[in-house]
Order: C-alpha cells, then sequence, then structure tokens
C-alpha cells in the first residue's frame, strides 16, 4: 500500500502505520474489546484496523501492547506522552486506515483525515463551505473534490488542536485557504471560534491526493503554534 502519510509529514519526527481494511489485523486486547461489544462489523472492522495500526506505530515509541482505550468523547487514549491521530474510509478499494504518532516534545498536537477522492456532495456544500471557501472550489479544476479537500482539512484541524485545547468546532468556525501546487493548506479559526487560548494565526497543514484518497495532515509543534508554518515551511515543495 503506497505510504500517503510520508508525503504529508515528510521528516518532521512522525511515526504513521497505514493499512488496507480488508488486510487481516491484530486482534483487539481485552481491554479494548467492550468498545465495540455491541457494534456493526464494519464498525469493528475499522477499530481492529486503527488499534493495530496505532500498537505498531506506539512500538516506536517505547510502548509495547499498549491498549488504546476509548475516552467519553470517543477520542482515543493515548499514552501522556504521546499525541495521535485515527483515520479509517470505505470509500477506496480494499479501504484505508491510517496513524500517526509522535512524542509530546516533538507535537503539542497532530490530526490527520482520509477521505476518497469523489466530489462533495452538492447538498452538503452549505454546511461544510463558508461563503469564500464556495467561491474557491467553484472556480477550481475539479470543483467537487476541491470542496472535499476543505472538509478534509476543517476534519484534520479540529483532530489537530482539540486534544490540547479540548473545544469542539463546528465546521463554519474554520476558514481553509488551499495551495494545490504545493500541496498545503491553512488553516485559521473564525472570530467567533477565538478565545480559551486558542490559536491567533494560520496554521499550516499538508495534503496528497492520487486516484482514490485524499489524505490531510496537520503537526502542531510543542515549541509552540507560532513554529508550525516556519517549520513546515522548510518542506514547501511542489508535489
Amino acid at each position: 500500500m503506497p505510504t500517503r502519510l510520508a508525503g504529508v509529514f515528510q521528516d518532521q519526527g512522525i511515526v504513521t502505520k497505514e493499512v488496507a481494511l480488508s488486510s487481516p489485523h491484530e486482534p483487539l486486547l481485552p481491554e479494548e474489546l467492550p468498545a465495540v461489544r455491541n457494534a456493526v462489523e464494519k464498525r469493528r472492522r475499522e477499530f481492529a484496523a486503527g488499534r493495530s495500526c496505532a500498537r505498531r506505530a506506539l512500538v516506536e515509541l517505547g510502548f509495547d501492547h499498549f491498549p488504546l482505550l476509548v475516552d467519553k468523547d470517543r477520542a482515543p487514549i493515548w499514552p501522556s506522552s504521546v499525541v495521535g491521530s485515527i483515520t479509517h474510509t470505505d470509500g477506496c478499494p480494499h479501504g484505508y486506515c491510517a496513524v500517526a504518532v509522535a512524542d509530546r516534545r516533538i507535537a503539542m498536537g497532530l490530526g490527520i483525515d482520509a477521505e476518497p477522492s469523489q466530489p462533495l456532495p452538492l447538498e452538503i456544500w452549505q454546511m461544510v463551505l463558508d461563503d469564500d471557501e464556495r467561491w474557491d472550489a467553484t472556480h477550481a479544476a475539479k470543483p467537487g473534490v476541491h470542496a472535499r479537500l476543505v472538509f478534509s482539512a476543517k476534519e484534520t484541524t479540529y483532530k489537530a488542536l482539540f486534544p490540547t485545547f479540548g473545544r469542539f468546532l463546528e465546521f463554519s468556525d474554520v476558514h481553509i485557504d488551499l495551495s494545490a501546487q504545493q500541496g498545503v493548506f491553512f488553516a485559521e479559526l473564525t472570530e467567533a471560534a477565538k478565545g480559551h487560548g486558542m490559536p491567533e494565526g494560520r496554521l499550516m497543514g499538508r495534503f496528497v491526493i492520487d486516484d482514490d484518497l485524499l489524505v490531510t495532515g496537520m503537526v502542531l509543534p510543542a515549541a509552540g503554534l507560532s513554529l508550525a508554518q516556519e517549520q513546515l515551511s522548510l518542506h514547501y515543495d511542489s508535489c
């Protein structure tokens, strides 16, 4: 399977694992089973794939057979010294699951999201995109895929911010600007979403797109949010 996350994070000290949902996965640990005891088969398969990827990634950070439990907000409970993010989709052949983890000495936040490289349905553009984002999508070479990429970038931004700031975000709370040729996006919170220590400036993430999937990722470096753009700018290469 292509290592899409390698293209997203490049050389930033992030441990990544990717697997097809249809592949065999390690069995869940006993502590993890209650989270999906009453779930449908599709959810159990996604959950098992994510936990299998996560355990393989955590081994590289010194955690062997770590049970990845579910918090009350349904987020994974990572080791206290680790930040991480899980994504999965069945919108491509064989399905896709990916995990990214990092030591908190490297990152204070980390987010990833994977979506099929298919147009975002027009009926949900109004819910996801603001006026400027809709204008940009309408004038893009592939309007529906552009809109889907904005959706994914907002999901990734939320995942990167929530573990540190503990605030739920709506789609309307985040504005996304895409730089398609560079494979980067910029996320900025709206005035209504700022406060409680939330970042004031623009955050920067990366994305990769192929025939099957688009994958977005964002790192909030431990040295501070202001450093996020500086570090990523060192790798601001065309895709």
